[in-house]
């Protein structure tokens, strides 16, 4: 007895077997009734057995038959389960996305693309990391996630980063400082101010610093925090000014605290996409990528201070 049997074997089979003859059978998969009737005696002579008992007007079943039917479909089934499902896979329409953003950008952004996305793909699960900007880089490099949403890296490596946002610095302050009677607030006026500052590790602490270090301000006493809701409680309780881009303002606004726009010179902080090229990417990692690079042009809402920098139109001019 042999053992190569193929799914074309087994195909020509089960259609003998369902149509009770060879005719119908040759007809439902578009073979010609010699072709079909070969198969059948590949498969006899290859399993050293009759399948069926031929009469004058159809083909019944033998005991070794009915054994081999009932495998034959659950082989069949499992085969075209699996193919089916990397087909949804390979279309995007199924399997897992892993990514690491911002925690801004998780909160602000990703909400409305990946709703959007969600509503052709129900059964793709969706995993966000969210971290520091190095924090995000790491998690790319290493492989644990499909792609990252960060500010630009200090080491890249091999990863490739492409802009798709940016974010303008607003200085905040406590309703009873002598900033919020003013317009705008600039850069030089940010002398001797008390300030709250962003963790080192941060994104907006590294913009911030390279923006006072430009314009040679020295603050008063700097107090650092970690998270966002604290540099809000501390602001509204007058401990200190800060600057923080305008993704992270609808994170705040449990606090109460006046914002204003920072001048002289206007400072963004740049956002971008970053993708290993050497690593496989998941269909639906891909599709996911490609919404946020086209985010302007599809129209995903951006909170006031924050743009899209892939849209169709050309960008204003960089006035930091």
């Amino acid at each position: 007895m042999s053992n190569n049997i193929t799914l074309r074997h087994l195909r020509a089979f089960v259609a003998v077997a369902e149509h009770g003859g060879y005719t119908a059978a040759a007809n439902s998969l578009n073979i010609a009734q010699s072709a079909l009737s070969r198969t059948i005696v590949e498969i006899e002579e290859q399993l050293d057995t009759r399948l069926f008992e031929r009469t004058t007007r159809r083909v019944v079943l033998t005991a070794s038959g009915e054994q081999l039917l009932m495998n034959a479909r659950r082989v069949l089934e499992e085969f075209d389960g699996g193919l089916s499902r990397f087909q949804l896979y390979h279309r995007g329409l199924n399997g897992v996305v892993s990514l690491a953003a911002l925690s801004s950008v998780a909160s602000i952004i990703l909400p409305a693309v990946i709703s959007e996305f969600r509503k052709d793909r129900p059964n793709v699960r969706i995993s966000v990391k969210d971290g520091f900007a190095e924090e995000v880089v790491r998690y790319v490099s290493n492989g644990q996630v499909d792609f990252g949403i960060t500010s630009f890296p200090k080491t890249k490596g091999r990863l490739v980063c492409e802009r798709i946002a940016a974010d303008r610095l607003i200085c905040i302050c406590s309703k009873s400082h002598r900033f919020a009677d003013m317009g705008t607030v600039s850069w030089s006026d940010l002398a001797g101010e008390d300030f709250v500052a962003f963790d080192p590790l941060s994104s907006i602490r590294a913009c911030v610093d390279r923006a006072l270090q430009i314009a040679e301000i020295q603050l008063g006493a700097v107090t650092e925090v970690r998270d966002a809701g604290a540099v809000a409680g501390l602001v509204s309780a007058d401990l200190g000014v800060s600057a923080v881009p305008s993704l992270v303002l609808p994170m705040m606004q449990f606090c109460e605290f006046a914002q204003k726009k920072l001048v002289d010179p206007v400072v963004e902080r740049e956002i971008y996409l970053i993708h290993d090229p050497w690593a496989p990417m998941p269909p639906a990692a891909g599709i996911l990528m490609e919404m946020l690079r086209q985010g302007g042009m599809q129209g995903f809402r951006i909170p006031t201070g924050a743009r899209w920098t892939n849209k169709s139109v050309p960008d204003p001019p960089n006035k930091k």
